[in-house]
């Protein structure tokens, strides 16, 4: 069921990411001739000059333009290198900037629909089945005083201070209602950061706050997971942190024993990391392509496509080892 409903996950960011792709690439008339969700052997091909397929392998999915690849397509005008800089920008970017919409259309949808706008009181509005906090015995209206001896006035300091700390063992002090208690509870580690399994009271906000909200967490999300980044290149962060298919699998399952709204939640955050690692430059990703098209208008000529796919190819084949390589240690991780 985990598998099942985190290729569903997984596929549903990816289609949005490559539709960006596809509409962009539409608006400023390249010719699209696949839309493909996976990579491998195609297993289902419909429709006519454009291409919609289903491939074998669910991890990931591509948008091919006429032309991108080879740099063909002669004079046509819809070719992609016959585009200006500004338009492959255009439509290069469209794909991250979609999970950036997606995830702000899920909190959106999670603050008003749903009721999930997190209060800002240090009061416990929920308590995660199998966490650290059900463990040790913390439950739902329990207000935190402190946290080894740290006064907590907000939900901020909680999460601030939790995720300051890593896996070490922390001493919370709560009033249950006109007892006050103290609780020992270790952090597990979660998809970002330390965890004890415990979430806000949650109230419900109109239309228009739910927007602002919404872009504000996808902001805060973001930056997140940007900082995750840099700490992993400074190493702050361990490379072993790093999560692939199989990591993802495993937190969605969890995700998904805590409820439908977890899943949301988590696929919010897949969705940005997915975003924001792609504008990263690294060659084959879409950051990559927008900065050679930057030089391009640096250097008012076009670099050799030959050159372009070459560079795009090594690439690709050592995004493709990585990969390998992180669910080698996922499989070690959360299988053995």
């Amino acid at each position: 069921m985990a598998i099942f409903l985190a290729i569903v996950v997984f596929s549903v960011i990816i289609i949005v990411h490559e539709l960006g792709h596809f509409l962009a690439a539409r608006a400023v008339g390249i010719e699209v001739e696949e839309f493909s969700l996976g990579f491998g052997p195609r297993l289902l091909s419909l429709g006519g000059k454009t291409k919609f397929s289903l491939r074998l392998v669910p991890l990931g999915g591509f948008v091919r333009m006429l032309g991108e690849e080879d740099g063909s397509g002669g004079d046509n005008p819809a070719s992609y290198p016959n585009k200006t800089p500004w338009q492959r920008i255009a439509v290069t970017a469209a794909g991250p900037l979609m999970n950036f919409l997606l995830a702000m259309l899920i909190f959106i949808v999670l603050y008003s629909a749903v009721g999930l706008a997190p209060d800002t009181a240090a009061v416990v509005g929920q308590v995660v089945p199998g966490s650290p906090a059900e463990a040790a015995g913390l439950q739902a209206g329990d207000e935190v005083l402190s946290i080894d001896s740290q006064p907590i006035a907000k939900w901020s300091e909680i999460q601030d201070y939790v995720r300051s700390q890593g896996e070490k063992a922390m001493l919370f002090t709560f009033r249950r209602g006109d007892r006050i208690e103290s609780l020992e509870i270790t952090p597990r580690q979660g998809p970002q950061y330390p965890e004890v399994g415990i979430a806000p009271r949650a109230k419900r906000l109109s239309v228009w706050a739910s927007i602002a909200e919404g872009v504000k967490e996808t902001g805060r999300m973001t930056l997140a997971v940007f900082n995750s980044l840099v700490g992993i290149v400074t190493r702050k962060i361990p490379v072993e942190d790093i999560t692939g298919p199989i990591g993802i699998v495993y937190y969605v399952g969890q995700a998904a024993r805590a409820g439908w709204l977890n899943v949301l939640s988590l696929a919010a955050l897949i969705s940005v990391n997915l975003g924001l690692f792609n504008l990263l430059p690294i060659p084959a990703l879409d950051g990559s392509k927008m900065a050679l098209a930057l030089v391009e208008l640096i250097r008012r000529k076009r670099l050799d496509p030959n050159k372009e796919g070459i560079i795009h190819l090594v690439g690709f084949a050592l995004l493709l080892v990585l990969m390998l390589v992180i669910m080698y240690r996922d499989f070690l991780r959360f299988i053995l």
